[in-house]
């Protein structure tokens, strides 16, 4: 009887571990990895590598691989409980998302200006920025009715874009419209040439004798004064857009005055006489 008792025990006891091993198996195969998509969608199954660029994948129920790339996935959940951030990299986040039609209305944005100069002393960046402004300042005063964006909206945004001036010349003007969130984009050149220096001035002789009337008996004194300038050949361009991607405006003309910093009446001029100026 004791014997038949423990055979009976023994069994149960088989039969119950084999139940709870069966439970943690199948409770083991539904675990999955679900990999979170930056719009939110989940994919579930098995991550099998994760690289550089691509992480592969197997569906569950499934055998054929796939490869998803890094910069769209928000994050993994791993089975195992562990979770895993993927971060987007800088040059992947744009500052702005795509902007509709609707929302550009009315808006205008005046990027820096493209500066060409044979001048090495000259810090083409912040030229190129101070031209800018002072294009965005006479845009506003000529036209109030026109929302011009704030000049360090647009380098800001520029900026997080990754967008340089030289990369300024090789977009579309649709693009810079949907990146800037703008109806109008205002892109200009300011290119300015030192062709040398020229001198000016004026000699005067006279002569110191005791009889004025004779100037073969006494000194020759000279005097006079003369001013050595810079010259230049420079020209001013503006291009104004819209997000359709026409052309509205396009205009070039040479500053009046020769110099450097000779730019602002000659902008002032041309932002006149454009469809929205005083001008017009």
């Amino acid at each position: 009887m004791e014997n038949s008792f423990k055979t009976v025990s023994f069994i149960y006891k088989a039969i119950s571990f084999f139940i709870f091993f069966l439970s943690i198996s199948t409770f083991s195969q539904d675990k999955t990895d679900v990999i979170v998509m930056l719009d939110g969608e989940e994919k579930k199954g098995q991550v099998v590598a994760i690289n550089e660029n691509v992480i592969s994948f197997i569906y569950s129920n499934e055998t054929l691989k796939y490869e998803i790339k890094k910069n769209e996935i928000s994050k993994i959940i791993f089975a195992s409980g562990r979770t895993q951030e993927f971060s987007k990299q800088p040059s992947d986040v744009k500052a702005n998302p795509i902007s509709n039609a609707s929302d550009r209305k009315g808006k205008m944005a005046v990027v820096p200006f493209l500066i060409i100069t044979n001048m090495d002393s000259v810090d083409k960046d912040a030229f190129s920025r101070q031209i800018q402004s002072d294009c965005s300042n006479i845009i506003k005063q000529e036209s109030p009715m026109i929302d011009v964006i704030d000049v360090r909206i647009v380098n800001a945004t520029l900026a997080k874009n990754n967008i340089t001036v030289n990369d300024l010349q090789n977009m579309l003007p649709t693009e810079l419209a949907e990146v800037l969130g703008v109806e109008y984009v205002v892109l200009g050149s300011y290119e300015i040439e030192n062709t040398g220096t020229r001198t000016t001035g004026s000699s005067v002789s006279t002569y110191k004798s005791k009889k004025d009337d004779n100037r073969r008996k006494g000194t020759e004194i000279n005097s006079g004064s003369s001013t050595t300038t810079d010259t230049f050949n420079s020209k001013i361009t503006i291009d104004i857009y819209n997000d359709k991607g026409s052309s509205i405006y396009s205009a070039a003309r040479k500053p009046f005055a020769a110099g450097l910093d000779k730019y602002h009446s000659t902008i002032s001029y041309l932002i006149k006489r454009a469809p929205f100026g005083s001008k017009r």
